[in-house]
């Protein structure tokens, strides 16, 4: 016979979803020597710290771009001077690549995102983070949509247009130059300019130029891609393909080089050293892609403190981290990528789960687990690479 107690309705179990585990990311300072961007800005760690992401960061992370640690502290984050607690997080995050004492701290799963420079990587660091069995993720090459990668766009969109100032600016005689305004004056011939390459780049240094008012030639192997190039300047221009003779003509004549060639193009040189000694005294090279390999034989990579370097005449600059002129600027555009990214990194459950869904993060691994993922890499230190689509099969 039913009691009473068992005729009365009961409360039905509500199925209650697991707690995402916990998540954390530090992000390191940068030597001010080389690099003066943060790779987040106050503004992206207040959203991440909404999310529930636990943020750890480098006492004085924003120093350089004018960002004070009350700031970052304010919206969330703990700021600490210790390395021993900032490696406890389960990504680490920096602008610059990790030296070797920094590499030492890195633990077995955990997620290093950072710039690589392809060109100026070191073997015995890339090794090192193989060894840890870290996943390593490079900057430069994180995509969000086929084929389009922001951060290398937009630092891409700075130094294209800072380009033309910084040439102007070392063609004058208070930096050494010979003298001469870069742009178009009543009366007088206009400054010449000759790019290589069709890149981004590109694209916003032969703007910026042309608004000066000088003359401007760009130079490329693929007819489509100059044809592009034209479309998307809105206006025509002397357009070539890298004929050596039209080149070497361009150059007796060239007040200004640009080196702007595409991120996926290999590095080689197009000017050679013969070239270089044909150009006037007194002419400028920026070298935009010195990170990912020159157009210039006689290029090198300089430093914030020594940007530029004179050969045979010729002012060579070659500063691989050209935004870091502009910190302020170049950080808010990198968080504005950086902290989706991890969000989404957090939201799928892990590194492991965002390299299984989303392709379009995997050209940008190059260390998984141990072992190398990336070609080029590879082909320059002669270490056997797997393919990361074979670790997901």
């Amino acid at each position: 016979m039913p009691t009473s107690c068992s005729l009365m309705p009961k409360e039905k179990k509500k199925n209650v979803l697991s707690e995402k585990p916990k998540f954390s990311i530090s992000v390191l300072k940068e030597n001010k020597e080389i690099e003066t961007r943060a790779a987040l800005t106050p503004l992206g760690i207040s959203v991440l710290s909404a999310c529930g992401i636990s943020i750890t960061v480098e006492a004085g992370i924003g120093e350089q771009a004018g960002y004070e640690d009350s700031q970052y502290s304010k919206q969330g984050a703990k700021v600490t001077p210790s390395r021993e607690e900032l490696f406890k997080s389960d990504v680490i995050l920096k602008v610059s690549p990790l030296n070797s004492d920094e590499i030492k701290h890195l633990k077995k799963d955990q997620t290093v995102i950072s710039c690589l420079g392809i060109a100026q990587a070191k073997k015995e660091n890339i090794e090192a983070i193989m060894s840890k069995g870290a996943v390593a993720i490079a900057l430069e090459y994180i995509q969000t949509d086929t084929d389009f990668y922001p951060i290398s766009f937009i630092n891409s969109e700075i130094a294209g247009k800072n380009a033309i100032f910084i040439a102007a600016e070392y063609l004058g005689k208070q930096s050494g130059g010979k003298g001469v305004f870069l742009g178009g004056i009543t009366g007088i011939s206009p400054t010449s300019v000759v790019i290589l390459g069709t890149s981004a780049a590109a694209l916003f240094a032969a703007k910026t130029a042309l608004s000066l008012g000088a003359e401007v030639k760009v130079f490329d192997a693929s007819v489509y891609k100059l044809s592009k190039f034209t479309n998307e300047l809105g206006r025509e221009i002397f357009t070539s393909v890298l004929q050596p003779q039209v080149l070497s003509k361009a150059l007796l004549s060239a007040d200004v080089i640009i080196g702007a060639k595409c991120i996926k193009s290999q590095p080689y040189p197009i000017i050679t050293e013969e070239m270089v000694s044909t150009m006037k005294k007194g002419s400028v090279i920026i070298d935009l892609n010195i990170e990912t390999g020159s157009c210039f034989e006689t290029s090198r990579p300089t430093s914030l403190k020594t940007p530029a370097f004179k050969y045979k005449g010729i002012t060579h600059y070659c500063l691989p981290n050209i935004t870091s002129l502009v910190p302020r600027t170049a950080s808010i555009a990198l968080s504005n990528v950086l902290y989706p990214l991890i969000n989404d990194i957090y939201t799928r459950g892990g590194i492991y789960q965002e390299i299984k869904y989303n392709r379009l993060i995997r050209p940008s691994v190059y260390c998984y687990n141990g072992f190398l993922t990336n070609a080029f890499l590879s082909k320059k230190f002669s270490i056997k690479y797997k393919d990361i689509d074979l670790y997901l099969i």
